[in-house]
């Protein structure tokens, strides 16, 4: 009778991981739907974005540059200084004129992939194809963010880095990810990037606000003017 209740328990219990990853693989295909579908984005070879970087209270323009497979390059200005870093696919480097620098400094390993502003690097989501990638995906159930109610995913890149992601349940956007800084002066601290206003540019939907905050306070706002 043990043993029976034993393998009818363990029953349910892989019912219940089988029923989990096919809801959380629906929730990820929805939401590559909603940013214009996976065919849409592998027609993408390059994105060029432009708006402003507020950091503080200090604004900056910036200039954003990602091509395939994972090409890109990113400046800050303001008032004749400039911080800019770039990755080549195998090699990163970045000059921080703000703090006088003149001279690259060379980055490898996550440094190399890791933008100041948090942004992602890649120009294709790390959603789609994510098993291929070798990333994994859990659902968490259930939160609300900014009152909407949203799925939450554990998201564990190939990495070893993990975030979690809150998805819309009416129309499925990325509406917060929550993930350690991987900018050395917020000193690994855990951040809250969301992301609003999303809007269609020639097939695609992009977030053209986003928002980063420590424990409530914002830390940086990026607001997009063009695509």
């Amino acid at each position: 009778m043990l043993f029976k209740k034993l393998a009818f328990y363990c029953l349910i219990f892989c019912c219940s991981i089988t029923v989990n990853a096919q809801k959380v693989d629906e929730i990820i295909a929805k939401n590559i739907a909603f940013t214009g579908g996976e065919h849409q984005w592998k027609t993408v070879k390059t994105i060029v974005s432009s708006g402003t970087y507020n950091y503080g209270g200090l604004e900056f323009e910036f200039e954003s540059f990602s091509k395939r497979p994972n090409l890109y390059k990113y400046i800050v200005s303001s008032n004749g200084k400039y911080f800019a870093q770039a990755f080549d696919g195998t090699e990163g480097w970045k000059i921080d004129g703000f703090k006088d620098e003149t001279i690259k400094i060379i980055l490898s390993g996550k440094p190399a992939l890791a933008l100041a502003n948090e942004a992602d690097a890649e120009l294709e989501s790390s959603l789609i194809n994510y098993k291929i990638k070798g990333n994994n995906a859990i659902l968490e159930g259930k939160d609300t963010v900014e009152n909407t109610i949203c799925f939450k995913v554990k998201f564990i890149r190939n990495s070893g880095d993990t975030e979690t992601c809150y998805f819309s349940t009416e129309n499925f956007s990325l509406i917060k990810k929550q993930a350690l800084s991987k900018n050395e002066e917020l000193d690994n601290s855990m951040i809250d990037i969301y992301y609003a206003d999303y809007k269609m540019v020639k097939g695609v939907k992009i977030p053209f606000q986003t928002m980063i905050k420590i424990k409530d306070q914002i830390i940086l706002t990026i607001a997009v003017k063009k695509v």
